[in-house]
């Protein structure tokens, strides 16, 4: 179910709460790590391993995140388009990809995951937010939905 790019950032600013899900999901794998060598059960190895994977994911992209939320109380704003391109693959996921554009700056690319929202491959207006201290872009809202970069963005040449 879609819901509007306005609720999207209000649900952005409650997951501030989940500050500790990294550090949080990176104990729980030394708890289960530690329960498999007391008591000799493959299980909690297992358990350790997919949650020790999860506390990396996590982790790579929690900076982000925080960028965004960040950006949504005190960040820079400015407009200019964004550029969905979405790749289709029937034993992965799909890929999105959004190249950014704003006048007289670069031109930024990287990876999103949406949430609650389903883009659809294209050029939209967007609203693009900054934070003191980081290059890139932290959070572009248009009017379909928000992204936030799964990674760190990559720089592209300058706009012409």
């Amino acid at each position: 179910m879609a819901i509007s790019p306005e609720q999207q950032i209000e649900k952005l600013r409650r997951s501030a709460r989940l500050s500790w899900t990294p550090k949080g999901l990176l104990g729980l794998t030394l708890v289960l790590i530690a329960l498999g060598v007391l008591t000799e059960y493959e299980s909690f190895f297992v358990f350790g391993a997919f949650s020790g994977l999860f506390a990396v994911a996590a982790r790579e992209s929690a900076p982000h995140w925080r960028n965004a939320i960040t950006a949504i109380r005190n960040g820079i704003r400015s407009k200019g388009s964004v550029l969905i391109e979405i790749t289709r693959d029937p034993t992965e996921f799909d890929r999105h990809v959004a190249t950014v554009r704003e006048e007289s700056k670069l031109a930024w690319q990287f990876q999103f995951t949406p949430s609650d929202w389903e883009p659809t491959e294209g050029e939209l207006d967007a609203e693009i937010y900054y934070v003191r201290g980081i290059e890139w872009p932290a959070l572009i809202v248009t009017p379909k939905g928000i992204l936030v970069p799964a990674f760190t963005p990559k720089k592209l040449t300058e706009n012409a």
